[in-house]
């Protein structure tokens, strides 16, 4: 006889939204109910995954309990038994619900697998507490698909008053006025400042992840004119993760104003322009990704034509995207070579050059015909000279269909702290044309817990 392991039994509709939650005990004529401690005192365990949750159905429901001395209508559960137990926030506090709340809740529970996402349903639970639509959307999108039109329950307007004023101070802080930039474009609706009860925190990353983070902080360190590296790191995050989010779970107006920011990014440094073009694109879709994009698939054919001969100087492939401009050379010995010049102001910005040195991601990921494997990347160190920004990197390749992706941001080479070591020693390595003593200029005065340390010493035990 084989028993199923409780893993495997079909999860009860109704679970905790959120991790902690505290048993609601009985109360004393004429009291609120009290709650007992948080997860009955393992505050470390996650209550999502409490066995009790799915080996029993509960039922969503909500208590009025005491929150912050007042009562409150807060989110629970009820088992057969009738112990209740009431989520709790990161904060140990009652999630707050309206009756009306409860009911969506215990809907979008019921239809899990594929949850209804109506306009009335977005609106209702636009109208409940943050924290609910957080822990609702954070488990949503851990668990399953969720319909994108369900994220647009969050405070977009708030991601759209930062977007817009960082987009004014970045204009601001040009010397010749904005020019408006075609139809992504809306000055007379840029805010310098964005309104009180504007921080985002962590509330969208459900959403999307690096979005609301790189945004917050370069809207207060444009607005403080800080000094002192950190505008690169901001940037590439922030750009990196518009690469990466589903516009779709973005709302229209949210996705044009975060174009608009993507393109000012672009105008204040030549190195941003392409990953800002692409990431405007990807959010107006206006235009096909395609006509925008800097990769290239090479065959297997190519590696082996090369490596016989057949092409006395190798294969080269050309790839450009203004200001960028790529080459890509199989060699016959097997090595693929990759050549970049990006056209950059005469006078880099102040902040350009407080950042350091930057290094331009090379993406490798090998193609097979159910989709694509796990991809290497190696940082091109990019050197300025007259006007232009130049790199080389030499890597050896595999003997398969492969796709070189040009399309990431350039990272500050000392906000590259949490790059693997391994990573960094490949580049080390592929940038053939750094000596040994350049390295050591452009290591030496990182911070000395950097990864780059431990990767030039053990380049340097190979080189000498």
């Amino acid at each position: 006889m084989t028993v199923d392991r409780p893993e495997e039994l079909p999860l009860p509709a109704h679970r905790p939204l959120s991790d902690w939650i505290a048993r609601v005990r009985p109360a004393e004529p004429g009291q609120l109910p009290a709650l007992g401690r948080i997860n009955d005192g393992d505050e470390r365990a996650d209550a999502r995954t409490m066995l009790r949750f799915r080996t029993q159905s509960w039922t969503r429901t909500s208590q009025i309990v005491e929150r912050g001395g007042a009562p409150c209508r807060a989110l629970a559960l009820r088992a057969p038994d009738g112990t209740e137990v009431v989520e709790l926030d990161d904060f140990g506090v009652p999630i707050a619900v309206s009756e009306t709340g409860t009911r969506l809740i215990a809907l979008l529970e019921q239809h899990w697998a594929l949850p209804p996402a109506s306009p009335d349903i977005i609106v209702g639970l636009g109208e409940e507490d943050l924290v609910l639509r957080y822990f609702l959307l954070h488990r949503l999108s851990h668990e399953i698909a969720a319909p994108p039109h369900l994220f647009h329950c969050l405070p977009w307007e708030r991601v759209d008053a930062a977007a817009r004023s960082v987009t004014a101070l970045l204009d601001a802080a040009t010397d010749a006025p904005a020019a408006p930039r075609g139809p992504l474009s809306n000055t007379a609706t840029r805010l310098a400042e964005p309104p009180s009860d504007a921080e985002l925190r962590h509330w969208f990353t459900p959403a999307a992840s690096l979005l609301a983070g790189p945004l917050q902080v370069l809207a207060s360190g444009l607005r403080g004119r800080r000094t002192g590296p950190w505008f690169g790191r901001e940037t590439a995050s922030l750009l990196t993760g518009l690469l990466a989010a589903q516009p779709e779970r973005l709302p229209r107006a949210t996705r044009h104003v975060l174009a608009g920011l993507a393109e000012a990014l672009g105008a204040a440094d030549p190195a941003l322009q392409h990953s800002a073009r692409l990431a405007a694109v990807r959010m107006t879709g206006l235009q096909p990704i395609a006509t925008v994009t800097l990769r290239q698939r090479l065959d297997s054919d190519f590696v082996l034509r090369a490596s016989s001969g057949q092409q006395p100087s190798g294969h080269d492939e050309f790839l450009e995207q203004p200001p960028i401009a790529a080459r890509l050379t199989m060699t016959r010995s097997g090595l693929l070579e990759i050549e970049m010049e990006i056209e950059d102001h005469a006078t880099p910005s102040a902040r350009r050059l407080t950042d350091g040195t930057l290094c331009y991601p090379v993406t490798l990921r090998p193609v097979i015909d159910t989709g694509e494997t796990q991809s290497t990347r190696f940082w091109m160190v990019l050197n300025a000279d007259a006007g232009t920004l130049h790199g080389f990197v030499a890597v050896t390749v595999p003997d398969v269909t492969f796709e070189v992706d040009l399309d990431a941001p350039p990272v500050p080479l000392r906000f590259l702290n949490r790059v693997p070591r391994s990573e960094l020693e490949a580049s080390l390595d592929a940038n053939e044309h750094i000596t040994l003593s350049w390295w050591h200029e452009l290591i030496d005065d990182l911070p000395p817990h950097h990864p780059a340390h431990a990767a030039l010493a053990a380049y340097t035990s190979r080189h000498t």
